[in-house]
């Protein structure tokens, strides 16, 4: 990550500069935006998620925020999925699987490359079960009450799987 999204460069008189931030993040996030929501989602709606993205900064001011890049666009997608599910549409992770964000530093680069192939032998790893229980919630955005009907499952024991599955992908990632 470059030295300008740290967010210890957006601090002045203790208080988060958000004014300067949106000026030097509004290309990006919109980026990000476009980049994930395409032509899905209107002008009006990417407008809404854009400002929402610091607005949710801002109420998070109080937070250990080391990158900003990462976080407003952890941010952004975020309200993207949730507003999909709002709209009920459904969104397929091969769309994105081919989608490099580009960063100039390529230390960072590898870093990333190297955790997406650990992550990679950790779906692997995941029986059949499990692998769908990730794929529907993550990246069919499928909430945890249709995962159970789909899979005749109780709640709890989605939950509980879920958690499990997240804590055996964690293993490949340290």
């Amino acid at each position: 990550m470059n030295e300008i999204s740290k967010l210890s460069n957006y601090i002045y008189n203790n208080k988060l500069d958000l004014d300067r931030i949106i000026d030097d993040f509004t290309p990006y996030v919109k980026t990000v935006i476009n980049n994930m929501a395409g032509n899905q989602l209107s002008f009006e709606d990417k407008e809404e998620i854009l400002i929402d993205t610091f607005f949710v900064l801002w109420k998070n001011r109080d937070c250990k925020i080391m990158y900003l890049e990462a976080y407003l666009a952890g941010i952004a997608r975020n309200l993207i999925k949730e507003r999909f599910k709002k709209l009920n549409i459904t969104y397929d992770i091969s769309d994105y699987e081919n989608v490099i964000e580009f960063n100039d530093n390529i230390e960072f680069f590898s870093e990333q490359r190297e955790k997406l192939s650990k992550l990679e032998i950790g779906y692997k790893a995941l029986n059949e079960e499990e692998f769908k229980i990730l794929t529907m919630f993550y990246y069919s955005s499928k909430s945890i009450k249709d995962i159970a009907k789909l899979l005749k499952l109780s709640e709890t024991n989605v939950k509980t799987k879920l958690f499990r599955i997240r804590k055996k992908l964690k293993k490949f990632l340290m």
